[in-house]
């Protein structure tokens, strides 16, 4: 977690303005209720104020970057590390300009190591 965690705000840094980066993460469980699901999840949402994604539809691929300095590996492996623990991860644009990233878990998640 504290690697996916780096790698957004490393991210988010870099993206937006320099001299002023905000980011709000938000923690919270929400009850799944359809298709007969009555299990939880657990929600991680970060949200920053930079330029937003340039290319969602590439933004998970690995070796894809917009930037100059960039590998392009961040946010593919931290897709990976959340879908290996049993979770979503998922990007979106913000309307006011924003990136926002939010992983899901279900609550009770047991992961064999």
């Amino acid at each position: 977690m504290a690697q996916i965690l780096i790698n957004i705000f490393k991210n988010a840094q870099e993206a937006g303005d320099k001299e002023h980066c905000d980011i709000s993460v938000s923690l919270y469980y929400r009850q799944d209720s359809w298709q007969g699901n009555q299990q939880g999840r657990q929600i991680i949402e970060i949200i920053d104020n930079g330029p937003g994604f340039a290319n969602l539809d590439n933004a998970l691929t690995p070796f894809y970057t917009t930037k100059s300095h960039g590998s392009g590996i961040g946010l593919s492996l931290c897709a990976e590390i959340t879908r290996n623990h049993g979770g979503e991860f998922t990007l979106e644009n913000t309307v006011e300009g924003g990136a926002k990233i939010m992983m899901s878990w279900p609550v009770g998640n047991k992961i064999n190591h």
